[in-house]
């Protein structure tokens, strides 16, 4: 759901961000308390679950890519040599390539954001963070500032 109108003249950083982790629906709210901008999001895997509390957005960058999450790839090629690398050892001749996250807003210092991604409609698919389809997450990214005020609750 989008408001284009409320959309538009929402002031960059005036509001906050609401993520229900029971409906695994994230929502941009005016200072009014208005949903200028809501989507459906995936919530993180058992034992990944997405953290509740509240958070202020600490970074801010269109490209980013996991330091954690990605795949070995052979240095001398560049071909996927293991695609989970967080599964397994680093095979030799290989090197590190993280999981792109455009869009990237980080909530926690210990990696959990708000990103473009892929998923089902009402899976749990993530690993903490938030996945938003890149049309929605591009526009929000418009519209959230470093410093700005969020919330992660667990029921509506």
């Amino acid at each position: 759901m989008l408001d284009e109108a409320a959309f538009e003249g929402f002031e960059p950083g005036s509001g906050s961000i609401q993520i229900s982790l029971a409906s695994q629906r994230l929502a941009l709210v005016n200072p009014w308390g208005e949903r200028v901008l809501e989507r459906d999001y995936p919530t993180g895997k058992s034992g990944k679950d997405s953290p509740a509390g509240t958070f202020r957005v600490l970074e801010k960058r269109e490209d980013k890519s996991s330091n954690k999450y990605g795949s070995y790839v052979s240095a001398a090629t560049g071909e996927v040599v293991t695609p989970r690398r967080w599964l397994v050892k680093k095979p030799a001749g290989s090197r590190f390539v993280g999981t792109p996250m455009p869009c990237w807003l980080r909530l926690t210092w210990a990696g959990v954001g708000i990103h473009v991604g892929n998923f089902e409609r009402g899976t749990r698919t993530s690993m903490e963070c938030i996945r938003v389809p890149a049309e929605v997450q591009r526009r929000l990214f418009e519209k959230v500032t470093l410093g700005m005020r969020g919330r992660i609750y667990g029921a509506d």
